[in-house]
């Protein structure tokens, strides 16, 4: 037995056809808003100039007096909580970080470098920067701050040569490492706008290190 064709109400169908018109509207703002054209030009970076004297940093001329707290990103190998640790030094009253950048740690062969994953020196400075603070990078090559081998990496010690001085194939080893760094630290420098780095240390506690180690780091 067939069953009696029912006729929709209007009421049903004037509801039909309003749901029926919000999803094209929505489906048109979502193509309207991956558009190119649509979308909005990219801001202009704004520049800064740094300058110091006697007394503190200058920032576009205005007096800056940084309040730093240290981070060894290498120490807390998730990078979901490296912006809780800046947004608490902001809370905390610190207006930069000061940040030792592992050679060891991103290195785990000669020539070979990863700054993926626990190693993404990009995230911890845009971490930094999103949180409101200058960065103080320092690089090293020799960094000390506790870790094995003052942050050299394994694989030097079983290169010729002397570390922390002039000689030669040392220089090449780190001059590798740090055209690594300097690379990342470039893209976030405060000047041209590319994040927070204002500040740079080359090398660290070099006590008794010769005086022409010391001028050609320099």
């Amino acid at each position: 037995m067939r069953l009696p064709r029912r006729t929709p109400s209007t009421s049903w169908r004037r509801t039909l056809l309003a749901l029926l018109s919000c999803v094209a509207l929505a489906l048109t703002g979502l193509v309207s808003a991956s558009s190119p054209v649509a979308a909005a030009p990219a801001a202009a970076r704004a520049t800064h100039s740094i300058s110091y004297d006697g007394y503190s940093f200058l920032i576009d001329g205005q007096r800056t007096y940084l309040w730093s707290g240290e981070f060894h990103y290498y120490r807390l190998p998730s990078p979901d909580l490296w912006l809780d640790i800046f947004q608490k030094m902001k809370a905390a009253g610190f207006n930069a970080t000061s940040l030792y950048f592992d050679w060891g740690y991103q290195s785990s062969a000669q020539g070979v470098y990863d700054h993926n994953g626990v190693r993404d020196i990009d995230e911890v400075l845009d971490m930094a920067q999103k949180a409101g603070l200058y960065v103080i990078a320092r690089p090293g090559p020799y960094i000390n701050a506790e870790v094995d081998g003052g942050g050299f990496p394994t694989w030097l010690s079983t290169t010729p040569g002397d570390t922390r001085s002039a000689d030669p194939t040392y220089l090449a080893y780190s001059d590798e490492w740090q055209t690594q760094i300097d690379g990342i630290l470039k893209r976030h420098q405060l000047t041209d706008g590319g994040g927070s780095v204002l500040a740079y240390q080359v090398e660290n506690e070099y006590y008794n290190g010769s005086d022409a180690g010391r001028e050609r780091r320099l």
